[in-house]
Order: structure tokens, then C-alpha cells, then sequence
């Protein structure tokens, strides 16, 4: 008899299929329940407590079964393997593609051998549900992890709230099978905690029912068979976290494609405004694209970090395979988009995403170089837009450029030491340094800011002397010079003393100085091609 028909709403199911008598609890009362655990899993006091009564256990049931892979873990760990395997060794491609024709235990296990034992140490974890793993331990109720996956390594923390160790593994069976399988060993009734379709079965077999971030589908299904199921928690929206992980904030560092525009508006068509804000659209696609990909690759690093272990895809919010397509599309959309504008336009932005891979995959590893690509990677913008403008672009503002960024990836090194200094650690996660190089990249960025103005102060003196026809007023962009040498200078200050955050341009648009500042230079700029003295 199919387990749907065995279990109705409200009973316990036996071995046999036989009702097992317990105490009435229903839904509501469950969900109370739940609602005083708190996140620890210690039962927050109620009025029976204060009455000298215990507070009632969270499940009535003698044990509970929780689904490891899905509803505990907020990370698929068979998707994150793969990433991690093709990211070590992409030849492992076949290998991986022949094992998926085998099945999902075969590519586990294909996986598993290519990227090692998952960390389940680092991976988010869904708190309700450990919470509710705590509070039921902690009434005395036997409690089991099933994962469909051989999970290795770091866990401790999940074997001591389990009787047979933590992540049992599942048999590779079906979802009725393992219903089945579930009831014979717990005779007298389980609770079961899931979160997809394929736990329907268990669910119509058990005799608590728990979900977490269960789908509309799904949700409306459960409803239908009146299985009664108590949401712990609901899915952030994916759309949303998509675009937490495309960081629209960081378009902003995007605006670069516009400066060849701006320095060049006595030479330029009306239209050509149109063709400026396409271009800043393909660069924010590519970008964000590319951000996503970066945080793929960095994974481990960012939930070891204590503000990027928040991302979309460190947290769990964004899985693997969501991030992939995503990143897919922006940056297959943002190519062909760029093609039909110019190029060489195309061929800037395709040099961005070979160098951003690079900086992704290896480059960000290696001390030194990394800053550089930084400083080359905001060039690139600016070039980019300087494609558009003319054939010829200009020297003295991409020698400029290199400089200046320079300076603001060493601020970002800086900030990161600090960072890195307070948590009680000697060396930047996944990068090439430790706290000696501190004051190395201290020189450094202070170095290069200098050179950026150095350098500035010699283009004015280049146009003064030949005049050119876009600058009516060359003498204007020494209150430039001298406002960006301040700015400079006012930003590595607020460095040294602990003032800045790890990325220096939004910081600069947040603060009402480098506002202002930014504001009568882009002034005088403008006076020094319109305005003639």
C-alpha cells in the first residue's frame, strides 16, 4: 500500500503501517514550539517554564530525521565540487561528464576524488534547522543527518547532536524506498525535516512533518495532500540575490568609460551620447558577470573572511549553478552587445575578461601583481571608452590612469592588512602577503598617488605650451592638479588611521569631501574647454 494512503494527517505510522498513539500536536502548536528555540537551541523561557514546568520539546516524535545536503547545508555540495574540480584541473571535464552518465553517486564520487572532502565546517547552515537538531537533542530525542553524498572532514560540530555520527549515508535508492527504509528502523515514528520534491515520500511516511525554504510547487502540493508541513524558514528570492552578487554598486567604477566623452566634448556628435551610455551598459554586464565568476572562484577564501562570507554565494543565498548561467549570460550579452558598437571596443572588453579570469583563477595569489591588474583592469575601462572616442587615444591620461589606480589598490592592501591585523591572523587570505609587507605597500601607494599627480601636473604643462583646440583655458587644470594631489593625500590619511573601508571609490562617493571635490574638478575641467580666459 503506497505510503500516502498509510498516513493520515495527524498520526504516527509504525513499522506495519499501524497508527501509533501519541499526544495531539498540531501544526500551530509545533510551529510555537519551534519559534522558542533560539538560534544556540536553547529553549527561551515561557510562562509553564516560570509555572516550574519544563517548556514542551520542539517534536513530539522520539527521533528526528534532517536531509544534511538540502535542508541543513545552505551550499550544494556536489555543485560546489564540481566548480572546485574544474577550477583545479579543467582536463577533469571528461572525466566528470562520463561519471554523470553513471549517475549522481557516480559523479559524487568522481567529483569527490577530483576535489577532495567537502568542508562542512565552513558551509553555511540553515540556523533554524540546527536549532531545531539542538533543542530536540537536547529533550533526549535520537536525532540523524542523511546526506546523498559522501561528506568528509569537519564534523564534528554535527556529530555530537547525532547518535551514529553525522552524515549517514543515504542509500542510494528511491525516495519510497528510503520512506520505507525510514520506518523500519524508527517503529515508533519520526519526524522529518526536508526540503525539496523528493522528500514528498518521507514526508507522507513520517509523523512530524518540517520544511525549510520549500518552493510555491512544493508548498501548494504539501497543502493539496493536507500533509501539514511547519515552515522553519522561506528562500530569499534567487532574482534578488543574483543581483546582490552582479554588486550594481560597484557600476560606479564604470562611469570611467565616460571620461574620454567628457574630454573630448568640443569634437563630439549628439549622438554619441547614446553610444557613451550602451557602452557603460556592456561594461556593467561584463563587470557584473565577472564579479560573480570572481566570487566562484573564491568560495573557501570568502567564507573564511569576516564581511565576504556575507556575498550571495558564501552565504548560500546564490547556488553554484544559478551563478554560473547567470555570469554566462552577462558576459556572452555584454560581448555581442559591445560588437555591434565597435571592435575594438569589443576586443577592450574581451581583454578585461581575459585579464579579470586571470586575476580570478591566479594573478589575485600573487603579491605585487595583483595591484597591478587592478590598476590595468580601470584603465581598460577607460580605454574602452577612449576606442570609441578616437583611434588615437590619449598616453598622458592612460600613464595617468595606471598610477592613480595603482595608489587605490594599495589603499585597498592597506585596509586589508588592518582587517587581517585585528582578527589575529599574519597573512591575507588567498593573496601573497603577510603583515611584514605592511609597510612596503604603505610606500608604495603613496608613491604611486604622488607619481599620478606628477605626471598630471606634466600634461598641463604639455597643453599650455601647444594649445590644443578641445582646451580654451589649459591654466584652469592646475586648481585640478592641486584638488586631486589634496584628495590624494586627505585618502591615504584617513587609511593610516583605520578610517577606510576596502574600496576606496565607494568610499570617495559616500563621502561629502571627496564629493565636493570630485565636483570642482569635473567644474573646472569642463571651464578649461568652454571658457576661454
Amino acid at each position: 500500500m503506497p505510503a500516502r494512503a498509510l498516513r493520515r494527517p495527524g498520526s504516527g505510522i509504525g513499522a506495519a503501517g499501524t497508527d501509533v498513539p501519541r499526544p495531539p500536536v498540531g501544526p500551530e502548536e509545533r510551529r510555537r514550539a519551534v519559534q522558542a528555540i533560539d538560534i544556540s537551541g536553547r529553549p527561551e523561557p515561557q510562562a509553564d517554564h516560570a509555572a516550574g514546568r519544563p517548556p514542551a520539546p520542539p517534536i513530539a516524535s522520539p527521533a528526528l530525521v534532517i536531509d544534511l545536503d538540502r535542508a541543513l547545508l545552505r551550499a550544494e555540495p556536489l555543485h560546489e565540487r564540481l566548480f572546485a574540480a574544474l577550477k583545479s584541473n579543467p582536463l577533469s571535464a571528461p572525466a566528470l561528464a562520463t561519471a554523470a552518465l553513471r549517475g549522481r553517486a557516480a559523479l559524487d564520487g568522481a567529483a569527490a576524488d577530483a576535489a577532495g572532502a567537502f568542508d562542512l565546517d565552513a558551509c553555511p547552515r540553515r540556523d533554524a534547522v540546527e536549532a531545531l537538531a539542538t533543542g530536540a537533542k537536547g529533550a533526549g530525542r535520537a536525532v540523524t543527518w542523511l546526506s546523498r553524498e559522501a561528506l568528509g572532514g569537519g564534523d564534528g560540530d554535527l556529530a555530537r547532536l547525532t547518535d551514529g555520527g553525522a552524515g549517514a549515508r543515504r542509500p542510494d535508492a528511491s525516495p519510497d524506498a528510503e520512506a520505507r527504509s525510514l520506518q523500519d528502523r524508527h517503529p515508533d515514528g519520526f519526524a522529518y525535516l526536508g526540503r525539496s520534491d523528493a522528500d514528498l515520500p518521507i514526508w507522507r511516511a513520517a509523523r512530524e512533518r518540517f520544511g525549510v525554504d520549500l518552493s510555491p510547487a512544493l508548498r501548494r502540493r504539501a497543502e493539496a495532500e493536507g500533509l501539514g508541513i511547519v515552515e522553519l524558514g522561506r528562500a530569499p528570492s534567487v532574482g534578488r540575490a543574483v543581483l546582490r552578487g552582479m554588486r550594481p554598486h560597484q557600476w560606479l567604477k564604470n562611469l570611467l568609460v565616460f571620461v574620454p566623452f567628457a574630454l573630448s566634448m568640443g569634437e563630439l556628435h549628439p549622438r554619441d551620447a547614446g553610444v557613451a551610455v550602451l557602452a557603460f551598459a556592456c561594461l556593467c554586464a561584463l563587470t557584473s558577470g565577472t564579479y560573480l565568476v570572481n566570487d566562484l572562484f573564491d568560495i573557501d577564501a570568502d567564507r573564511r573572511h569576516p564581511r565576504k562570507r556575507k556575498r550571495p554565494i558564501a552565504s548560500g543565498d546564490l547556488p553554484v549553478a544559478t551563478a554560473c548561467a547567470a555570469a554566462a549570460a552577462l558576459i556572452a550579452g555584454a560581448l555581442a552587445c559591445a560588437c555591434l558598437l565597435r571592435l575594438a571596443f569589443a576586443a577592450a572588453l574581451g581583454t578585461y575578461l581575459v585579464i579579470t579570469l586571470a586575476y580570478s583563477f591566479r594573478l589575485k595569489k600573487m603579491a605585487m601583481v595583483d595591484v597591478l591588474v587592478i590598476a590595468m583592469l580601470f584603465t581598460l575601462r577607460i580605454l574602452a571608452g577612449m576606442l570609441l572616442v578616437s583611434e588615437k587615444p590619449s598616453h598622458w591620461l592612460l600613464m595617468f590612469s595606471i598610477f592613480f589606480f595603482l595608489s587605490l589598490a594599495f589603499m585597498k592592501r592597506e585596509v586589508e592588512f588592518g582587517v587581517v591585523r585585528q582578527a589575529g591572523r599574519t597573512t591575507l587570505s588567498g593573496r601573497g602577503y603577510d603583515l611584514d609587507d605592511r609597510l612596503y605597500v604603505l610606500c608604495c601607494g603613496l608613491s604611486s598617488g604622488i607619481a599620478s599627480v606628477v605626471i598630471f601636473s606634466l600634461f598641463i604643462t604639455a597643453t599650455i605650451e601647444r594649445q590644443p583646440f578641445n582646451y580654451r583655458s589649459p591654466e584652469l587644470l592646475w586648481g585640478v592638479m592641486g584638488l586631486l594631489g589634496y584628495w590624494i593625500l586627505r585618502m591615504w590619511m584617513l587609511t593610516t588611521r583605520g578610517l577606510m573601508n576596502d574600496d576606496p571609490i565607494l568610499f570617495a562617493a559616500r563621502d561629502r569631501t571627496s564629493v565636493v571635490l570630485g565636483a570642482a574638478c569635473a567644474l573646472l575641467a569642463v571651464c578649461a574647454q568652454v571658457v576661454r580666459l
